[in-house]
């Protein structure tokens, strides 16, 4: 299967979705099984975040049930798969409905993450990058302490560095968001600047990520924040692909029911054109 056919069969899915047991999200699970089916999706993947950093302990290490914030246990994870099989016997001839996690990833505390996964055993596992040296770069709270903490070109290579390591350590059905850095700062560094550093950058610590065969997906969140693309945009998106690296999966990354599907369509089709424009370069 090429990946413009692999493409074409993502749609109708979305494989990123936040209930209320994600602490930044809500809506519960069945909220957004009916608006999933309202909106015409034939199949979708729970992905609540996991942050197991100790060094955030204080303010991620915590899950929601009911409405009520917790510290992140073992009850709660398990009432999320079993609402999740719940919801997938009640609608089984509707939509299917995938059980996963989302998972932020640094090397240090890589071990709570396998014993983690080997614990609750999820179909579907995304790993993504929110912190660097447990300094958040996709939250609006501290992206600011980022800015100040990091040089941009600096910050670029340790960041596809902590991207290498996720890759190698071959937890993960997909890598999320990988270019998830630019939601903010794009605002600081500019678009250009971030791409002109991603060319010198990516050539070299993409054909090593690509060699473990961890794929990446797609995400659509890029739009909500008025990105011209969705997450990569089409110079990360061409690198990907012309190492070799696969298309695992699409999503809109949603954190209420309203948002999910939001414009999966739009970022399949953007990344079918630069997938063109990769064959039209090599002709």
């Amino acid at each position: 299967m090429t990946i413009a056919e692999k493409l074409n069969k993502f749609r109708g899915c979305d494989y990123h979705i936040h209930p209320n047991y994600s602490i930044d999200a809500e809506g519960n699970i069945e909220q957004f099984v009916r608006i999933a089916i309202q909106k015409g999706l034939k199949k979708i993947c729970f992905t609540t975040h996991i942050d197991l950093d100790p060094a955030r302990f204080s303010v991620d290490r915590y899950i929601r049930n009911n409405g009520r914030l917790y510290v992140l246990n073992n009850d709660i994870v398990r009432n999320y798969r079993e609402q999740i099989e719940q919801m997938r016997k009640k609608y089984a001839h509707e939509i299917d409905i995938v059980y996963g996690f989302e998972f932020s990833y640094e090397k240090y505390y890589e071990d709570k993450i396998s014993e983690f996964i080997q614990k609750f055993k999820p179909e579907f596992s995304i790993g993504s990058v929110h912190s660097v040296d447990s300094m958040e770069i996709t939250s609006r709270k501290s992206i600011l302490a980022a800015v100040r903490c990091f040089q941009p070109y600096s910050f670029m290579r340790k960041y596809y560095e902590v991207v290498t390591d996720l890759a190698q350590s071959e937890l993960f059905s997909v890598i999320g968001h990988i270019d998830g850095y630019k939601k903010y700062l794009s605002k600081f560094w500019g678009l250009n600047e971030i791409e002109r550093m991603e060319s010198e950058i990516l050539p070299e610590f993409i054909p090593q990520i690509a060699r473990t065969g961890v794929e990446f997906e797609i995400n659509s969140s890029a739009y909500k924040k008025g990105l011209p693309s969705p997450y990569p945009a089409a110079n990360v998106i061409r690198c990907l692909v012309e190492n070799g690296m696969q298309i695992g999966s699409i999503g809109s990354d949603a954190h209420s029911p309203d948002m999910v599907g939001y414009l999966i369509d739009n970022a399949i089709n953007y990344t079918q054109g630069a997938l063109i424009e990769i064959t039209h370069l090599r002709k």
